[in-house]
Order: structure tokens, then sequence, then C-alpha cells
């Protein structure tokens, strides 16, 4: 409105202006001719300025009020879609129908939301899009087209045409407009919502307002299921951590006692016909108790004495025998950091880790591939288990088939393998998520069906003492 005001009176003080002209320039005379002739002229001449001006004005401030209007229920049937229990594909697809369906910009009812995965912007809905162009933009590297453009400078990019930033193309792709807009959280871009407007659209900065308040709330609905599938993951593991150490404590028991009466009878009867099967029950009965010791170690229950021991060594020590492990068409790539990486707890629980992760990239690579280990100190922080620290990190990759999402967030329950019948007992995963958490640290796992598997481990650093740090070096 003030806007509108001003635009009014620059108006009238050039119609008045003109008017001061015209009389001179007619070289009219007479006061009183004058001062009815000046305001009449000045009306006259301003009136049509200021028709449009108002008129203008009020288109803006209906647009602006039905922009208002549609956001409000927009966010409405958002937060109502984001209460749902549902996967997060089938959730960013009903948020993408609403924005299509109830948006206000003359839009072709096409759009994707991709969300960036490690440098890459995944597609995860998309409505109306060919499945050539679906499969051509999967995964958007960061700098490609208008998502990646996006993706790598945060900022809105806007086409009335497909242009020459339009890296992607396929078959049959017909003439459109773009609006490709940052999903941000803190700062950073978290993901990329691309919507297709008709041939020729025009910017408008209502437009934009509108869909940059869009994609907040779209940022808070993506974050919190984000932060939510980690606590109930987190919430998980800790139930199945409880359930497993009472099983392994009751388990342990039972074949103690069958192996304890075993041990006795063949003592009682060593020559007997029954010799041969007692000592079956008593190598099935050892065979549980390793089991239940592996249920230990998943339930954090198992421990030794911690010493201190340098990370890096670990890793040296153990390149020799994942080169014989891995076997031919596996490259090993090895990167050490510089410096000791002093940690605490069981050197012999650290080599498992390594060497249950080294097994499943070998697995994952049957044509074979490249297999890579790297340290580093980096500091870290993490929302799940809400702690901080220095930590030695030890990477481990493989160029394998990498792993569906679903696959992803249940690698680490116990018994829980995606292995032929008779090729896995589920168990080393979840054993190696034991290790790592009962020495403080944590696990991360990043993946992608075709791209290989990457585990991030973060072990808490320990400043040693004299005698510990000689003991070390």
């Amino acid at each position: 409105m003030k806007t509108t005001l001003i635009k009014a009176a620059l108006a009238l003080a050039a119609a008045e202006l003109a008017v001061m002209l015209l009389l001179r320039l007619f070289n009219v005379s007479g006061r009183a001719l004058q001062v009815l002739l000046d305001p009449a002229l000045m009306l006259l001449l301003a009136l049509g300025p200021l028709y449009l001006l108002f008129r203008g004005g009020e288109k803006t401030r209906l647009r602006h009020e039905l922009l208002e209007s549609k956001l409000q229920r927009i966010i409405e049937d958002l937060w109502s879609a984001s209460l749902q229990t549902i996967p997060r594909e089938e959730l960013l697809r009903r948020i993408l129908d609403e924005i299509l369906t109830n948006s206000p910009i003359t839009i072709d009812r096409k759009g994707a939301i991709l969300l960036a995965e490690d440098g890459v912007l995944r597609m995860k809905a998309s409505i109306g899009l060919s499945e050539e162009l679906r499969k051509a933009c999967a995964a958007v590297p960061s700098g490609r087209c208008l998502c990646g453009r996006v993706l790598a400078a945060g900022e809105i990019i806007f086409a009335e045409h497909v242009d020459e930033r339009h890296d992607t193309s396929v078959p049959d792709m017909r003439d459109h407009g773009h609006y490709c807009l940052p999903i941000k959280s803190a700062g950073k871009v978290i993901g990329v919502l691309t919507l297709y407007t008709v041939p020729g659209h025009k910017r408008d900065p209502l437009e934009e307002n509108f869909l940059r308040s869009v994609c907040a709330i779209l940022a808070r609905i993506i974050e919190g299921k984000r932060m939510e599938s980690t606590l109930l993951q987190f919430q998980k593991m800790e139930a199945l951590n409880r359930f497993a150490a009472g099983i392994a404590h009751d388990f342990n028991n039972i074949l103690g006692t069958i192996r304890g009466f075993c041990d006795v009878a063949l003592l009682e009867s060593p020559d007997s016909g029954c010799a041969g099967t007692l000592k079956e029950i008593a190598a099935a009965a050892d065979k549980g108790t390793a089991l239940t010791r592996q249920l230990k170690l998943f339930s954090r229950q198992a421990s030794e004495k911690p010493e201190i021991f340098d990370l890096n060594d670990i890793v040296r020590r153990l390149q020799e025998m994942m080169r014989r492990l891995s076997g031919a068409g596996i490259k090993i790539e090895l990167s050490i950091g510089p410096g000791p990486l002093p940690v605490k707890g069981s050197p012999g629980q650290i080599e498992q880790v390594l060497m249950n992760l080294a097994s499943n990239a070998k697995d994952a690579m049957p044509e074979g591939g490249t297999f890579r280990l790297a340290t580093a100190r980096q500091d870290v922080c993490f929302t799940g288990s809400k702690q901080c620290f220095s930590a030695a990190r030890v990477t481990v990759s493989d160029t394998g088939e990498g792993m569906t999402e679903e696959v992803r967030e249940k690698i680490f329950e116990p018994f829980f393998t995606t292995k032929p019948e008779g090729k896995g007992s589920g168990l080393g995963l979840s054993i190696t998520h034991g290790i790592v958490k009962q020495h403080g640290g944590e696990i991360a796992v990043r993946s992608a069906p075709g791209e290989g598997t990457t585990f991030d481990i973060f072990l808490p650093l320990t400043e040693a003492s004299t005698g510990e740090q000689a003991k070390m070096i």
C-alpha cells in the first residue's frame, strides 16, 4: 500500500509538471484561468495512470491473498501427510502431488523431489515424468543440469524454455519452463524441488516467495522424518541389545548344563555305544556357546581388559591378510592418516570388525572391484546418540552391487542377511555394530544400488599415558 501511494504521488507530480509546461506553451494568461485549468488538466492527465496503478495494485493484492490462502492450505495438508506412518518415498510423492494440485502457478503438472546424498541428487518422487526422464535424472551430480546447479549454488534457477543449461535430454522431450528451488536446512541444501511450467511462463517474485515458503516447510518435514527415523532405529537397536543380552545369558546357562552332563556321561561310560552321540551333542553345545558369545558381543555384554593401541597399526597389520582374503580380481587401496590414532579397547575385536567388513565387501564384488580402507582424524557429532567427540575414523568401502534403502535400514539387526541360505548367519554386521558401540563409537553406512557401499567407523581418540604410549610405539 505504501508503494502504491508513493507511485500515485509521483504520477500527480508528473501531471502537474506537464500542465505547467502546457500552460506556458500555449501562453495562457490570467490568474483566474490558470487556477481553473491547472487542477482540471492535472486530474485529466493523471486519471489514466492512477487508474492503471490502483487497478494493478488491487490485482497484486488479490493475487497475494490467493497465494497466501493456497500456501496455508498446502501447509496444513503437508503437515497432515507428514504425521502418517508411510515410507518416505510415498510421503514425498503425496507432498509433490499436493503442491502440483493446489499451486496457483501456471504449471504443467510435472515435477520431482530430489534429495542430496553424498554430493549427488537422487530422485525420490516424481509425477508426470516419462520413464526415460526418470532414469536419466535418477542421480544428478552437483553442477549438472538445472537441479545440479541449484545443489551447487544454493539459489533458485528459473528457465522460460529448454536452454543450454539443460544437460539432460531424452527423445521426444517437449519444450517447457522450469522452477528449480533449493530445499535448505540450516543453510545447507538437502534437496531440490523442480516444477515444470508452460513454455514462455515469466518469472514472478510473488511465485518465488510462495515456492520458497513451500520448500521451507518441505525441509522441516524431511529433517523431522530423518530425525524420527534415526531415533526409532536407535531405540530399536537398544531394545534388541537388551533382548539379545537376556537370551545369551539364559541360553548360555542351558548349554552349560547340557555340556556338563555330556562330560559326566563320557567320563562314566567312555566306551559305550552312545559315546559318539554324546560327543556330537557336546560339539553342538560348543557351537551354541560360540553363538551366545557372538550375541554378547552384539549386545555389548562381552568385555575384555581394555588397552590403548594405535588404530593405524591394526590396519597395517591386517593389510596382507585382507589381500589374501579378497582373492584375485579385487584391488586393495590403503590410505593411512598422518600420526598415530590412539584408541582404547580390544585390538582383537577391532580386527574382527575390519575382517567382517572385508568379507562382506568380497561377497559384494563377485566379478571383482576395488576395496578401499582409509584412516583419519575427525571431529564428529551424532544426532541419534547426542554425542560429539574427536574420533579415529576408519572408512571401509567397496565398488560392489550396493544396497537399497530398505536393506540399509536393517543391516545391523541380528540374523538379518541378504545372502543365500547357509551362506551367512546374519550376525556379522550386528556384531560389528555391537563392538563399535562397546568401544563408545559410532558406525554409519552409505550405499545405493549399483554404487557400492561405504562404512564409516568412528572410535573416540584417547590420550595415552607415558607407559602406554611407549607400549603403542
